[in-house]
């Protein structure tokens, strides 16, 4: 028999995200932004465990400006599924899931009520 797993997010345009960066572990929700070319964002001072960075990245920002900032490999986990590699940046000021991570998806934006998440 099949199991239909999938994530429902009420929080919309939401989903909690679980990440593993170095010594860094937490729960959080992270906007989903289909113009984010990258898995994830998140702010300066959340990953203060996260170590030294894996490498700096070059983004272009929705202005046209160029930024440089740090990157981290580290795994994420979207409810009961299954665990994946992710490479995290520090930008922005909120957390962003991109589509690096949502493209391994079939998403679901219901009417600007909900977020469905199938593998």
């Amino acid at each position: 028999m099949a199991v239909n797993r999938r994530l429902v997010s009420s929080h919309f345009p939401y989903l909690p995200l679980r990440l593993s960066v170095g010594d860094y572990s937490g729960s959080l929700e992270a906007l989903v932004d289909t113009g984010f070319d990258g898995d994830v964002a998140l702010p300066p001072g959340l990953l203060a465990n996260g170590g030294s960075p894996d490498e700096y990245l070059t983004w272009a920002l929705a202005d046209g400006s160029e930024v440089l900032a740090a990157a981290f490999l580290g795994a994420a986990r979207l409810s009961d599924l299954d665990p994946f590699p992710v490479l995290v940046t520090v930008l922005g000021d909120e957390p962003l899931m991109g589509r690096g991570v949502i493209d391994r998806f079939r998403v679901i934006l219901d009417h600007g009520q909900r977020v469905v998440l199938e593998p």
